[in-house]
């Protein structure tokens, strides 16, 4: 296997070893920005023109889709593996400005030569003497679906995984805006409200709209998930400025904050584009949001808790595909990640198959591309189900798993759900003929 050039035989890991070579060093720490880092080797492509830059998008969405088979899976403990953890947040800053450079570029491809957006042309011209406009000449329809592609991947990138570990620091105000300005790329500022401060709390329960039900597609999911967090987020700033005395309406409303910056990038797309540009902006939004809920989808889907119960690692989905792990940044380790939030994510720990929680059955992304054939998604995910209520629900947990099958829609669900309430109920009326007699 590929990944064994860069790690040792002996597992788990439990920190610096013998026979851990510079490369393995460099690797254990570099795995998590190699995403943002490919995608950055994409930047130069913009320029020298033709259809280059669709064919190594194509490839890179060909190593993500089948990397999970070729690398295979990292159960490994890395608690205490990193020496210098103050690394990752300065990797984060970087790949958040090099994925935003992705989006930024596109819309400098969008109105180049026309709009130099940025004098980002000239500046290259100027640098390399390279004829930036002379090779633009070359450009085709492919030309813009690679620079699109980047752009895409930069921003969703930005969304999903970097502001979500940077917005995450809520102890730290300037990790939380360089998260939230990379989260402007893909349209995607609200999430630094709703998740630490809504889904954290909320999660596993119907007041959670980003909680999937069993049996509920993800089309219907997406559409109720999207517009549920718009309005949670909005609830959350007016329900914090209330408590200082300050209206909704507020300079300091992080909602409106985040909101302002996007309109300036898609301003930025109208200067390029006009309003080509804008819709072209507004898509790699609807893609990041629509990659953010498909994590969702998958990472909680059908796991019930209690509202008043604390978060336990049975509540998530956890995952341990290798390539998955890496280009979500440890986050697919959900389990570990929701029980303390405060671990950085490269120290999370694997919880799936064990007694503690279960795992997804295959990688991010392919599990994504089957959530959107329902039918299929939900044979895969049925006996799951049921392995979850039957081995780590609460006997609570159970009843509320119970109403999720019976409401399901799917036939195996619905007759255990009501199996469930009718043993529940017969032995309930043996107990009352029990103390009767007695």
């Amino acid at each position: 296997m590929l990944f064994q050039l860069f790690t040792t035989p002996d597992s788990p890991y439990k920190g610096p070893r013998e026979g851990e070579t510079a490369l393995m060093k460099f690797w254990k720490y570099f795995r998590f920005a190699s995403p943002s880092f490919a995608l950055a080797m994409g930047i130069p492509l913009y320029f020298i023109g033709g259809d280059t830059i669709f064919y190594y998008v194509a490839f890179l969405g060909a190593l993500a889709l089948f990397g999970d088979y070729f690398f295979g899976e990292d159960t490994e403990e890395w608690a205490g593996a990193y020496k210098y953890t103050q690394i990752f947040p300065l990797m984060e800053v970087a790949a958040i400005l090099s994925n935003s450079l992705l989006v930024i570029l596109f819309a400098w491809q969008l109105g180049f030569p026309s709009f130099d957006l940025f004098g980002i042309g000239a500046l290259v011209q100027f640098v390399t003497g390279f004829d930036v406009a002379a090779a633009f000449a070359a450009n085709s329809t492919y030309s813009y679906l690679g620079g699109f592609g980047l752009a895409v991947a930069g921003g969703t990138l930005n969304g999903v995984v970097l502001g979500h570990n940077t917005t995450h620091r809520t102890f730290d105000a300037k990790s939380v805006w360089m998260g939230r300005f990379g989260e402007a790329f893909g349209l995607f500022t609200y999430f630094s409200v709703r998740h630490p401060y809504g889904h954290h709390n909320l999660i596993g329960t119907p007041a959670d709209p980003s909680w999937a039900h069993r049996g509920e597609s993800f089309y219907h999911f997406r559409m109720r998930s999207v517009w549920g967090q718009y309005k949670m987020t909005w609830a959350l700033e007016k329900q914090r400025l209330e408590k200082y005395g300050l209206p909704t309406i507020h300079w300091t409303n992080q909602a409106l904050q985040g909101w302002a910056i996007e309109i300036l990038v898609l301003g930025m797309f109208f200067y390029t584009g006009g309003l080509m540009g804008v819709a072209a902006m507004i898509l790699i939004g609807l893609i990041a949001h629509t990659g953010l809920e498909l994590a969702n989808y998958i990472e909680h889907q059908g796991l019930c808790r209690v509202p008043a119960e604390p978060f336990q690692p049975r509540h998530a989905w956890d995952d341990a595909h290798r390539m998955t792990y890496w280009a979500v940044w440890a986050i697919s380790r959900h389990s570990h990640h929701h029980s303390d939030a405060q671990v950085e994510e490269p120290e999370l720990n694997f919880y799936g198959n064990t007694d503690k929680a279960m795992s997804t059955p295959y990688g991010y992304l392919v599990s994504f591309l089957l959530v959107l054939l329902p039918p299929v998604w939900n044979k895969i995910m049925t006996p799951r189900y049921l392995e979850w209520d039957e081995n780590y629900a609460s006997p609570e947990e159970r009843d509320l798993a119970a109403h999720e099958n019976m409401n399901s829609g799917i036939p195996e669900l619905i007759e255990a759900g009501f199996s469930h309430f009718n043993n529940k109920f017969n032995k309930a009326e043996e107990v009352e003929v029990v103390l009767d007699v007695a």
